[in-house]
């Protein structure tokens, strides 16, 4: 027997330093009762509800409210504290929620701790009822605000902003007041589309309204009707407009990255610049701009200017005013398809669509720098003909015209020695033949492309492009 009655000390002694090795490192698990002692009064994480807490009623000067909006008040209360590394473990929902059971009681813990229902076993911190009576919300008057509506105003998209149709357009709306704001309604032509009750105010983030989406050519009166707590009303309203594709003057341009048929969008000026959209929406509207010198700016729907970034890294809608930066030009590749080169003499490219980002930083012209631009004002195609007819440094002629290949000759007077190169192009934007013309001498010379008769074996009209340097010319030319 001595045996195993040493075993059985042998078992005890064991239970026992591991009984206190386990108190000594892992101190008791802090419980629910002790959250309800924390900070004072009660609060509440409205997003963190659970057992359908949040959708229960207290009673507030008579009236039933439920818990989800008086959590989301008790955030304004001047007490009150969220909840913070070190708080017991149940105060992340900050006596918000009922206690980890199905507890029959339990509709009647959340911030009403004072009562002691069982299910808390804990008479501790409860809503600042009284606070909450005088909160024109819950029908009270806290003696604070005005009785002048909510100031409102549409972030997204902004007044007579222009749409390629079928367009579907998102819709966000800033609105603040003093007493606090109840709701903000939208409406299209006067169709109501839907109440948001908590800010931001937004609509067809996730594609879900439908009134938004499709829309056909036409103008469109969009209407926000904000109220606040003690029932003022104020709505403001813009005006939009959804063109059909190619037409002109509209002042909404939109880039269409042509190898991958993909949209560039602004991305609002919130991350950097992506061509990974397959529609054309408001993110992906931009006015086109002449900023001198035969340079353009672009500025997104959200109002800001296009940079260019210098080329460091991805492209961004977020400048206030034109820089050098903020600086591009455009170079006709023929039909609506173009180059975009930035002031740092490096092309835009689309990156194939994908989620790195759209960057100015390409040497030369190839599939992913090639972009359809629709909608350009008149003004800004006069000025990019007469940019094209006039370079500053050098002057480059093609003839004769119509000609064939083997008597296709480009004239070239460089100022000084720089590389070139000669591009053909459909008119699809497909380059055919391309010509690295190495070193080109200072002083006026001829060059014959003779030796790119086997590339350009088709006639007709084509779109050829010579840089000389960091200088690019364009022109069209017919080829029999």
């Amino acid at each position: 027997m001595k045996p195993k009655i040493h075993y059985l000390v042998f078992i005890a002694i064991l239970f026992t330093t591991s009984t206190l090795l386990s108190q000594q490192w892992n101190p008791r698990h802090p419980g629910w009762t002790d959250s309800f002692k924390a900070n004072g009064f009660c609060w509440c994480n409205s997003s963190n509800f659970d057992h359908g807490i949040g959708t229960k009623t207290v009673s507030i000067n008579g009236t039933n409210y439920k818990i989800i909006d008086i959590c989301d008040e008790l955030k304004k209360h001047p007490l009150y504290r969220a909840y913070q590394n070190g708080d017991a473990p149940y105060n992340d929902i900050q006596c918000g929620n009922g206690p980890a059971n199905d507890a029959p009681d339990e509709t009647g813990c959340p911030g009403r701790t004072d009562i002691g229902p069982s299910g808390c076993n804990e008479i501790g911190p409860k809503w600042d009822m009284e606070w909450l009576k005088t909160r024109p919300r819950f029908g009270g008057d806290d003696n604070t605000g005005d009785n002048n509506g909510p100031s409102v105003t549409f972030t997204t998209p902004i007044n007579n902003a222009s749409y390629i149709a079928p367009a579907t357009i998102k819709v966000v709306v800033n609105a603040t007041d003093t007493d606090g704001v109840a709701n903000v309604r939208l409406y299209i032509n006067n169709t109501f589309i839907r109440q948001e009750n908590v800010n931001p105010y937004e609509w067809n983030q996730n594609n879900q309204d439908n009134q938004l989406k499709n829309l056909t050519s036409g103008s469109y009166t969009l209407k926000a009707e904000a109220t606040d707590q003690k029932g003022n009303i104020t709505t403001e309203t813009i005006v939009i407009s959804i063109n059909q594709d190619g037409d002109t003057n509209t002042g909404a341009v939109t880039f269409l990255g042509q190898s991958i048929n993909k949209y560039i969008s602004s991305e609002n000026g919130s991350r950097s610049m992506r061509a990974n959209r397959n529609e054309a929406g408001n993110q992906e509207q931009f006015i086109v701009e002449s900023a001198g010198e035969g340079t353009i700016s672009i500025k997104g729907n959200n109002g800001k200017y296009v940079s260019s970034e210098n080329g460091n890294k991805a492209m961004n809608c977020n400048r206030n005013a034109i820089g050098s930066w903020e600086k591009f030009k455009l170079e006709p590749l023929g039909g609506d398809l173009y180059a975009i080169k930035g002031n740092n003499g490096k092309y835009v490219s689309h990156e194939n669509g994908r989620n790195m980002g759209v960057f100015c930083n390409r040497s030369r012209i190839g599939s992913w720098e090639k972009f359809t631009i629709k909608g350009l004002d008149d003004s800004v195609l006069n000025a990019l003909r007469n940019t094209q007819e006039q370079p500053l440094e050098k002057k480059i002629h093609l003839f004769p015209n119509p000609s064939t290949i083997e008597q296709f000759t480009i004239q070239v007077t460089a100022l000084q020695e720089e590389t070139g190169s000669i591009e053909i192009i459909d008119l699809n934007g497909k380059t055919i033949a391309f010509k690295n013309l190495s070193m080109i001498k200072p002083g006026t010379q001829n060059i014959r492309i003779d030796d790119l008769k086997n590339l350009v074996t088709a006639q007709g009209l084509f779109v050829v492009r010579v840089m000389v340097g960091s200088d690019s010319f364009v022109k069209q030319i017919i080829i029999k």
